[in-house]
């Protein structure tokens, strides 16, 4: 059986979100797939406050803004949303496969939103893989999702606004930071 979508936004990330509900609004039934178990992307794991205008959240937290997003979402009555719903495949014919809650499903959009999110811009070097070895955004979910305290001591490459948030939430959570270098 095929799902048929009038617009697919691939993505529950805070674009993702948006578009969701700025096509909702203008009249549009959307299916919005998320492939983890919580939408809001990126912001679930910003502890810090936004700055910025009003319009932009200012004041307010990310992991705040994604559940603000996430709730408008929800409570549209033409947005349905599915988590742990990985879009697998954009076919020829229009039809995409998605595997959501262990089940293979096909969609047939007569849109597509692809707002497949960030990926961090980790800094590359030899044995950049070691256990140990972190980019910011990873110590944000492990510290920020699942409480886990990365490490005793650490040293932060790169002072630039998120290398100075990640390294103020690691002072937080008791970490010493011996540093804070750039390039």
């Amino acid at each position: 059986m095929i799902r048929e979508a009038e617009i697919l936004v691939i993505g529950g990330g805070p674009a993702g979100l948006g578009a969701a509900v700025a096509a909702a609004s203008l009249g549009a039934k959307v299916l919005l797939c998320e492939r983890s178990g919580l939408p809001g992307g990126q912001l679930i794991k910003q502890t810090h406050k936004f700055f910025g205008s009003e319009k932009q959240y200012a004041g307010d937290r990310g992991i705040q803004i994604g559940r603000m997003l996430a709730e408008t979402v929800a409570e549209h009555p033409n947005i349905e949303i599915w988590t742990d719903a990985t879009v697998l495949g954009l076919y020829e014919d229009g039809v995409a496969t998605v595997l959501h809650n262990n089940q293979h499903l096909k969609v047939r959009p007569q849109r597509i939103i692809a707002a497949t999110g960030a990926a961090e811009k980790f800094l590359s070097f030899p044995n950049n893989d070691l256990p140990g070895i972190y980019g910011a955004g990873a110590v944000q979910t492990l510290m920020n999702v699942h409480g886990v305290k990365p490490a005793e001591r650490v040293l932060m490459v790169g002072a630039g606004n998120i290398g100075l948030i990640v390294s103020y939430q690691l002072l937080q959570a008791g970490v010493e930071v011996a540093g804070v270098i750039e390039a």
